[in-house]
């Protein structure tokens, strides 16, 4: 299986195998409750998959109109550096307000009553310290996965880069890509959104790295990306992401979950059996016992290596859908686009189907000058989770536009709505 280049994370690109081997919402959702359960004994009240499975949806996704900026940075940026560099996320506070998260290594809100009243906050809700120890997971810091349940305080997943080239002593070659390590850490907000910081002092606020301490060289490795966040039905909250290994970039999915949002020690990992794998440290370990410690590849020959950008339950079809970057073979062709798949309990899944061919920055012939698009994310305005969890038959797709490639600055945020229909 040859490799293609893809950005996964924010801001650089990656190796990759893509193609690798109806009622209301309280009713859909009622038994959503919070289990209180011991974080070291998760798999004892996981649902099992085998016996979860539904037959799945004969329905497909479509485009059913025409784009809209929702962010245009030649106009709407509060610093040069106030660019769309992760998927959009949209949460509710308790005032009523919509934030509308535009995520980079300072990150930045859109605050409005409703969609389209959304206005630029130039107030960064989160910088980053740049922290050139990689022991404490406190470098360059992307808002990637917010979450409330009263409105007031939220919690955030943030994908973090150590990036050894911009510390001399990390990295003597002085390339990013080779001195990349990418970690998961917790964030929280205790104004409503206003601002967040780390929810203990670093290290402490580490939720997954991969097994392996920084070396020079050996990048890019670690967990990135993560989803948004949602409560699944059996009460836990789930994340995905994507995993680059060490040393030799294979790329997979991971499926991690928590009972317990406040706690960043709480994430575990679904080991292909259940969910009992831990995200050890490498600084505070013993490597020679946790090197194979990692997350299991998720569904690989459904949904690909990198198809985990964006999750929700969609309450007209009654399931998961799983939105990404992939690619797959379709009338002969390698096509590279937007995908999305379905499921009924987050492990099993449904082959991905293109959502849309667009380009990409590995498939124009410039990357760095040509236009291209990442960070697809499915939106329904009319959710009534605080956290925009749920999609209906109607929904919209937000991406990032890549206005001269990827060398520039110049990104926008765009939005095109999008229809659920069944197969007839």
């Amino acid at each position: 299986m040859h490799k293609q280049p893809v950005i996964i994370s924010a801001v650089f690109v990656f190796l990759i195998s893509a193609c690798s081997p109806g009622a209301d919402l309280a009713d859909k959702m009622s038994d959503i409750t919070l289990n209180s359960v011991d974080p070291d004994n998760l798999a004892a009240s996981q649902f099992t998959p085998d016996n979860a499975v539904e037959a799945l949806p004969d329905a497909v996704l479509q485009i059913a109109g025409e784009e809209e900026i929702v962010f245009d940075w030649s106009e709407d940026n509060c610093e040069p550096e106030h660019i769309p560099d992760l998927a959009a996320r949209a949460i509710r506070d308790a005032s009523g307000n919509l934030q509308l998260i535009i995520s980079h290594y300072v990150n930045y809100r859109m605050v409005g009553p409703d969609f389209n009243l959304l206005e630029q906050d130039c107030n960064p809700i989160m910088g980053s310290d740049f922290i050139s120890d990689p022991a404490l997971y406190n470098d360059s810091e992307w808002i990637a996965a917010p979450y409330t349940e009263d409105g007031e305080t939220f919690y955030a997943l943030v994908h973090n880069e150590y990036r050894g080239h911009t510390h001399s002593e990390s990295c003597p070659s002085g390339d990013y890509f080779d001195c990349l390590d990418t970690s998961i850490t917790l964030a929280i907000s205790k104004d409503a959104g206003a601002t967040y910081q780390a929810i203990e002092d670093p290290p402490g606020h580490l939720v997954a790295t991969l097994p392996h301490q920084m070396e020079p060289e050996a990048g890019p490795f670690g967990y990135r990306t993560p989803s948004n966040i949602i409560k699944g039905r059996d009460g836990f909250f789930y994340s995905f992401n994507n995993v680059s290994d060490y040393k030799t970039q294979e790329q997979w999915v991971c499926l991690m979950r928590t009972n317990d949002l406040s706690d960043p020690g709480s994430w575990r990992f679904w080991n292909g059996e259940d969910f009992t794998g831990i995200f050890p440290d490498p600084y505070q370990s013993n490597q020679n016992l946790i090197s194979e410690q990692k997350c299991a590849p998720l569904d690989r020959d459904n949904i690909g290596a990198s198809l985990s950008d964006s999750i929700t339950f969609n309450t007209f079809l009654d399931h998961y859908v799983l939105v990404g970057i992939s690619a797959d073979h379709l009338g002969g062709r390698e096509v590279w686009g937007f995908y999305y798949a379905f499921s009924s309990d987050l492990i099993n899944w449904s082959k991905r189907e293109l959502l849309l061919e667009i380009p990409l920055p590995w498939t124009v012939e410039f990357s760095g000058s040509d236009q291209s698009h990442l960070y697809p994310t499915l939106i329904d305005h009319n959710s009534e989770s605080l956290n925009f969890e749920t999609t209906g038959k109607t929904a919209y797709l937000y991406f990032t536009r890549m206005n001269q490639g990827q060398a520039n600055l110049d990104r926008d945020l765009i939005r095109v709505p999008v229809e659920f229909f069944m197969k007839e």
